[in-house]
């Protein structure tokens, strides 16, 4: 857990939205940390899966889990349409299979937590507008830099743990 506590201070809210007025669960996510994938060979997963009830791309919006600079956007032939949050802390937060943004977002620009990020979606596993080759979800991927690794990944689920109970709803 060390190595979450540079940037623990610095989660402030469930990475996806639901909708206002909702009674039941609107997301689930489980600790598929490290499953093995196969798409683009053979590796393992670096992340969570989060889904919502509604298995619609483009449906729920994606937050900012914290204050950070982007460090990356654009298309990765795994991870779909993507950005990187650099927080304060020093922790890469990876959104990725996102159905869209929700602005003209540009690297070095800031976002505060809880902003729209972009909307959870379905692409991925293609050139760049591959859409449809799995349901809808946000990928999460959380990475830090230690003495031997620039990007270590660490397993979002003790996070996505954390931060439910601090989920944000709107109308839309």
């Amino acid at each position: 857990m060390q190595l979450y506590g540079n940037f623990w201070e610095d989660l402030q809210c469930f990475p996806v939205a639901g909708r206002k007025g909702e009674q039941s669960q609107q997301f689930f996510f489980e600790n598929s940390w490290y499953q093995k994938r196969n798409f683009g060979g053979e590796r393992f997963h670096e992340g969570c899966d989060i889904f919502g009830k509604e298995e619609k791309s483009g449906y729920y919006p994606v937050l900012s889990i914290t204050d950070g600079v982007v460090e990356q956007i654009g298309w990765l032939p795994l991870g779909g349409y993507r950005m990187g949050i650099r927080s304060p802390g020093g922790g890469y937060f990876y959104y990725a299979h996102l159905s869209s943004y929700a602005g003209d977002f540009e690297k070095g620009e800031k976002v505060k937590a809880g902003e729209v990020l972009g909307f959870l979606g379905d692409t991925g596993y293609g050139e760049e507008g591959t859409r449809g080759k799995f349901p809808p979800h946000l990928h999460l991927g959380i990475y830090v830099q230690t003495p031997k690794e620039k990007e270590h990944a660490l397993n979002p689920y003790p996070v996505l743990q954390f931060l439910q109970n601090r989920q944000k709803n709107f109308f839309y």
